[in-house]
């Protein structure tokens, strides 16, 4: 019998998005997605797509060997165009910035003295970072978002002169 495909589970508020890599390619659990999107993503919904955007994989789905509907990457920005809804431009921030990249580098890298991005739990929520030299790297616009406000710290201006030159530059 043929072995299961182990997905890396992503989670964006409630929501449980199952994703692997196929021969460097990565492809989304249909159904997760269609959660995400706020519809139901089945097998007559994905049949506007090309052939090569949709497959059936025996995947590991909440612990047991199930045939998946998948989509590939391209059908994913296919059907958050197919079925415009103002909720999706966050999702696709979050599948391309944060879901893509991690998926990405979740496999061994030859070279591992590149950067490889990476998540940093925060105070409100998640933070995407960069691992780099055994050290955790944030880009410049997040920031402004991390520094204290001048209310939370009693009065006192720590971190404000930073605060005003990143939003100048920003």
């Amino acid at each position: 019998m043929e072995q299961p495909f182990e997905p890396m589970v992503f989670n964006r508020h409630k929501y449980q998005l199952h994703a692997l890599l196929i021969d460097r390619q990565a492809w989304f659990c249909a159904r997760d997605l269609g959660r995400m999107m706020g519809l139901f993503l089945e097998e007559r919904f994905t049949r506007k797509l090309a052939p090569d955007q949709r497959r059936n994989v025996l995947m590991s789905y909440y612990g047991q060997a199930k045939e998946t509907l998948m989509v590939s990457e391209s059908a994913v920005y296919a059907l958050l165009v197919y079925h415009p809804n103002p909720a999706n431009l966050p999702l696709r921030k979050w599948l391309t910035y944060s879901v893509l990249p991690r998926l990405r580098y979740s496999t061994d890298v030859e070279d591992h003295n590149s950067p490889t991005p990476g998540v940093l739990e925060w105070q409100t929520g998640e933070l995407n970072v960069m691992h780099w030299q055994d050290e955790p790297w944030i880009r410049l616009r997040d920031m402004p978002c991390l520094l204290p406000r001048r209310d939370e710290v009693g009065g006192a201006s720590v971190g404000g002169w930073l605060r005003k030159g990143l939003q100048r530059i920003l």
